[in-house]
């Protein structure tokens, strides 16, 4: 068998309620024996980790103390399907020699939820080739295509709405050295992959020591949800533990001189790189909190700090509103009304409420825009 593979019609993703479409290429110089050809989809959410536990026990009248190591996980299946794309007359025949081409396409659900990697769970779609040979090994090939929600972020309540934090520290530790107050501004709460965030910070220095230092990251905040696991089985729902993780995924600082019983104003600019869009699904969440600090130069009790929850979409906003606010909006965006579910139905996720499509918006078949396409779209 000289080729065995899987193609998708695209490469860049699927949003879901579209159709995953591709082919199976099988090219042979050769007959193959062979009874049929199955084509599988698979997409779940599954989490899995471990943890040690201290317990003690009594041994000859005496305390001792061990480690007990409990594992947790959990899986949601949101879309499985097959479709037999050949098979011999009679059941056992012969695939002949060439280049064959077998199509297939397989239907999303509305509700299933980004593709995901973490470190203690993920969300993963893929597709299954599986050719069943008599008196041999079945010969299998899988490829895995990524799953993109259609996360418009006009849509989001307030996210368009620019948003502003203080804070204010008498900075020294036994020592104090005077007041410090820093207030930072941001145009907007909801961004997309590729867009700038500007972060404006005025600095009010009524201290006896200097600011040398701002600086923001952007953390991606992951939680987990899974359920104890013995050699008996998974345990009652009074076992289920979370997990939480959290990682830098972008940053910017600038050295700057504030000298003290003085005022400034300083920008940051942090470009954001390709990120998974803030979801929220039964065993898995994804959220984001951007951090801006300001240093200033004494030995402790030195840092300013304001935080910012930021929702991350795929489809930016237009232009922000001048409205300024006293906190950011913390939570993610609540689901739509629900619907009737059966129990065959996957748990929905939450994203954002439902849009409503245009007459000339792409089909659900499309496959989801880039920034730059993103942002060139006049919205009607």
């Amino acid at each position: 068998m000289d080729c065995f593979e899987i193609v998708f019609d695209n490469k860049n993703g699927y949003i879901p309620g579209s159709n995953v479409t591709g082919s199976a290429i099988i090219r042979t110089s050769t007959d193959i024996n062979a009874r049929y050809l199955k084509i599988c989809i698979h997409g779940a959410a599954h989490t899995k980790w471990s943890e040690g536990v201290q317990r003690h026990r009594y041994c000859d009248g005496k305390k001792e103390y061990y480690t007990e190591i409990e594992h947790y996980s959990s899986e949601v299946n949101y879309v499985n399907g097959e479709t037999i794309a050949w098979s011999a007359t009679n059941g056992n025949g012969f695939l002949p020699a060439g280049h064959h081409v077998f199509p297939f396409s397989f239907p999303l659900p509305v509700d299933c939820p980004p593709s995901y990697e973490g470190f203690h769970g993920h969300i993963r779609y893929s597709v299954r080739v599986e050719l069943d040979r008599p008196w041999k090994f079945n010969k299998k090939e899988w490829e895995d295509f990524k799953v993109i929600p259609n996360f418009d972020l006009n849509y989001f309540p307030y996210g368009n709405v620019a948003v502003q934090q203080r804070d204010i520290k008498d900075i020294g530790a036994i020592f104090k050295k005077g007041i410090v107050t820093m207030t930072v501004t941001l145009p907007k709460q909801a961004y997309a992959p590729g867009e700038v965030i500007p972060i404006t910070i005025d600095i009010d220095n009524a201290s006896k020591r200097p600011a040398y230092c701002v600086r923001a990251e952007l953390h991606q905040h992951s939680h987990y949800h899974g359920s104890l696991h013995s050699l008996l089985g998974t345990c009652s729902s009074h076992h289920e533990h979370h997990k939480d993780d959290s990682k830098r995924v972008v940053e910017s600082r600038k050295n700057i001189k504030i000298a003290a019983k003085s005022q400034g104003r300083e920008e940051l600019k942090m470009k954001l790189p390709k990120l998974t869009p803030t979801f929220e699904c039964p065993i898995i969440s994804v959220e984001y909190c951007l951090s801006v600090k300001l240093d200033t130069e004494t030995s402790m009790n030195n840092t300013l700090h304001c935080e910012f929850n930021i929702i991350i979409g795929t489809i930016p906003t237009n232009q922000p509103q001048p409205i300024v606010l006293s906190s950011s909006v913390p939570q993610v965006p609540s689901a739509p009304p629900a619907i009737e579910r059966t129990e065959s139905m996957p748990p929905p996720y939450f994203l954002v409420p439902p849009t409503k499509m245009s007459d000339d918006t792409a089909g659900p078949s499309a496959p989801p825009p880039t920034y730059e396409e993103s942002v060139s779209i006049t919205k009607v």
